[in-house]
């Protein structure tokens, strides 16, 4: 198992389970003295666990919540608090894959995990060290904000072919 593997499991059980419950079970194995003194037979495998089970983990964290307890200048405050509501609306960055086509223009790692709250962190520490001015042109371009609509450009190439 790689590095990056262990570290995605850790976090899935850490989310399913809390911290200190982790913790506490691994100090526990790490204390036991031969590896037969641990009975690995009442551990329940990750793909028999139930549906619906309630992380004790801490919740989910928004792009909002997570900008407004940014230590953030007054210019740049508005506009990475618009780039948040868009981003959670969808409007900006809708996909993981636009995510990673954002990373990968802006030199910014991916998270090991690949979802879209577990990006907050890198996105927004790094469109708040941007300039005002870049900001200010992720959110007036529309760029990264999904496929385009395509409706209006549909119903004039219907409008014209009626017309010949």
């Amino acid at each position: 198992m790689s590095q990056t593997d262990l570290k995605v499991a850790l976090y899935n059980i850490v989310q399913q389970h809390g911290f200190e419950l982790v913790h506490n079970e691994l100090h526990q194995l790490k204390v036991a003295e031969p590896p037969q003194a641990v009975n690995f037979g009442s551990l329940t495998p990750t793909s028999k666990i139930r549906k619906g089970h309630k992380s004790t983990g801490k919740p989910k964290v928004t792009a909002p919540q997570y900008v407004s307890k940014m230590d953030l200048p007054i210019d740049k405050e508005p506009l990475v608090d618009a780039i948040a509501e868009r981003f959670q609306g969808k409007t900006f960055l809708p996909t993981i894959g636009d995510i990673g086509n954002f990373c990968q223009i802006y030199g910014i790692d991916m998270p090991a995990s690949r979802t879209r709250m577990n990006a907050i962190p890198r996105l927004f520490k790094f469109i708040a060290a941007m300039e005002s001015d870049d900001i200010s042109r992720l959110l007036n371009d529309g760029a990264f904000s999904g496929p385009s609509r395509l409706g209006p450009i549909a119903d004039a190439i219907r409008r014209n072919g009626r017309a010949r």
